[in-house]
């Protein structure tokens, strides 16, 4: 990996990380606008949920990360082996979602 490419991926992980933090503030913003009460607390409503779901979809993508996968090909379904790198990366993205997840609930307690 080039420091090129390695500039590219964190600029666009920068850029995931602000539209979603973006995307749950609005959510947060709307509940407020519906309900009333605080808006720090309704923003910190809306960074649980969002917590609660990356950790959701953390775990179900640790549980796919068998050996074994199932492809599909024009309706035939046919089961073949990962390789080492592929496991990798579908255990690395079950950490990412979960970390995600993590410091989404550590916004959401600093909020309260």
């Amino acid at each position: 990996m080039t420091r090129d490419e390695l500039r590219e991926g964190l600029v666009r992980l920068a850029a995931f990380v602000v539209g979603g933090a973006a995307l749950v503030v609005l959510a947060g913003v709307a509940l407020w606008s519906f309900g009333g009460g605080s808006l720090s607390r309704a923003v910190g409503l809306a960074f649980a949920v969002a917590s609660a779901l990356l950790v959701l979809a953390g775990a179900l993508a640790g549980l796919t990360t068998g050996p074994v996968h199932m492809d599909r090909e024009g309706g035939e379904r046919r089961r073949r082996y990962r390789t080492k790198e592929e496991r990798r990366e579908r255990e690395l993205l079950a950490v990412g979602l979960i970390a995600a997840g993590i410091v989404s609930f550590v916004v959401a307690l600093a909020l309260g």
